[in-house]
């Protein structure tokens, strides 16, 4: 369906966003493993999820839904038969987790998923499941792909990128087997399946490295500071890890409301986000507003079920163009096509690089960034693993593609608000992967 997006002159309220969509993957992929039941507060309805909960459903968990929460009952064991085929959807997060509880079990399964899905790379789960003793039948790396579970080996891996669908799929690998592994990181990725399997488990150890002062081998009476690791984080599980389950309960999804902070940016409007997750690992965008030229105010700040949440005001003012290369870039993944959106409205060029993840994704998010910013006249530049923006204001409205991405589809929706004259959005019920009411949330900030 096509929705036609009309400007608004003032961008202003308070809304809460639905549960948190990386969390809520991980908490009902675990129930599988889980010794006693799991509820959950906050679960999104949203079809990513939806896709996670058929599909441990489908392994015999079986779902409740009770007035203000989700039960997840976990079978006494996984038994299916070897020609079992998962649908994943649209998920990759389901599809790459999932993979990972079952090279660890004793089954044979094959998953599936939409087209989109389909054209995701697998291989970066394949390689070290397999090392671990797991086979995997797949064509080139992709989906459908057939998974044979074994008993695995104790393993230590370093992940060659930050990924925490890959750090995830082999600690829950691990956890399914009753095996030991060390994943360590060069660069910090998302911390969330660690959080939870502290919060609801247990067996789990964190290290993180931190420099430390040595003689400088110039001048010997100085110091200078030096990382006694080649990496900065190890998470170790011991072969006796376990789930026991318990209650979870999920903030607000950060990167669903990092569109609306955004729109209070470039409106230089005001808009608070109750409830809504503060993980480090996930609050790049406040800092990116921040040194745009917004102001950014955090009140009843709180740590439940082991993550950080509170109720978040964004202020927008005039932008400035910032860089954003090598670790900013890894923190801000998901929210990069929205950061192109500020960036459009932002003084000077924006300078994107480091971000040739994105054509990897639900999308070639650069392609189709891109192809929406020509369709509104901003002038950029597409490069091989980003973006260069010039920024400027009095844009025309425009007939935006989502592309199949409701990231995509959100991002170009909130551009609309700021454009010359009418604009609409083609396939708009592609915003339910993430956000269902995304729409009407909007509605309640654009006056």
């Amino acid at each position: 369906m096509t929705r036609t997006l009309n400007p608004t002159k003032e961008v202003r309220g308070s809304i809460t966003v639905g549960g948190d969509k990386s969390i809520a993957h991980r908490v009902v992929l675990i129930s599988l493993l889980s010794q006693q039941p799991i509820d959950i507060l906050n679960f999104p309805d949203n079809a990513d999820c939806l896709a996670s909960l058929n599909a441990v459903q489908a392994l015999g968990v079986q779902v409740e839904h009770q007035d203000d929460r989700v039960r997840l009952q976990p079978p006494a064991s996984i038994s299916v038969p070897v020609d079992t085929i998962i649908d994943c959807g649209n998920s990759g997060t389901t599809a790459r987790l999932l993979a990972g509880i079952i090279a660890g079990s004793n089954l044979e399964v094959t998953l599936a998923g939409d087209e989109s899905l389909q054209s995701r790379p697998m291989q970066r789960i394949i390689d070290p499941l397999t090392a671990m003793g797991a086979e995997f039948f797949a064509d080139d790396g992709h989906l459908p792909m057939r998974i044979r579970g074994n008993k695995l080996l104790p393993f230590e891996y370093t992940l060659p990128v930050a990924s925490a669908q890959v750090k995830s799929a082999i600690m829950l690998a691990a956890l399914a087997s009753g095996c030991s592994v060390t994943v360590r990181e060069t660069v910090a990725a998302r911390d969330h399946t660690e959080i939870m399997l502290e919060a609801i488990g247990e067996g789990i150890t964190r290290r993180k490295i931190t420099p430390v002062p040595v003689p400088d081998p110039v001048d010997p009476r100085r110091k200078r500071m030096q990382m006694p690791e080649p990496f900065k984080r190890e998470i170790s599980l011991s072969a006796q890890a376990k789930i026991n389950g318990g209650t979870v309960n999920i903030p607000g999804d950060f990167s669903t409301a990092a569109y609306f902070f955004a729109a209070a940016a470039i409106a230089r409007g005001r808009v608070e986000v109750r409830n809504v997750g503060l993980n480090p690992t996930r609050t790049a965008f406040l800092d990116y507003l921040k040194m745009c030229g917004c102001t950014v105010n955090i009140a009843n700040k709180t740590v439940v079920s082991g993550e950080t949440r509170g109720d978040v005001t964004v202020t927008g003012a005039k932008l400035s163009s910032r860089k954003i290369v090598a670790g900013n870039t890894v923190n801000l993944i998901d929210e990069l096509p929205i950061v192109a959106v500020v960036a459009a409205f932002a003084e000077g060029t924006t300078l994107i690089r480091d971000a040739a993840e994105l054509k990897l994704k639900e999308s070639d998010r650069l392609a189709s960034v891109s192809e929406n910013l020509t369709l509104m006249g901003v002038k950029h530049g597409l490069l091989e693993d980003g973006l260069a923006i010039e920024g400027g204001r009095d844009f025309s409205g425009a007939d935006f593609k989502s592309c199949g991405d409701h990231r995509i589809a959100m991002a170009f929706s909130v551009a609309s608000l700021f454009l010359i004259g009418p604009s609409s959005i083609e396939d708009d019920e592609i915003v339910r992967v993430s956000c269902p009411n995304f729409y009407e949330l909007l509605d309640e900030i654009a006056r």
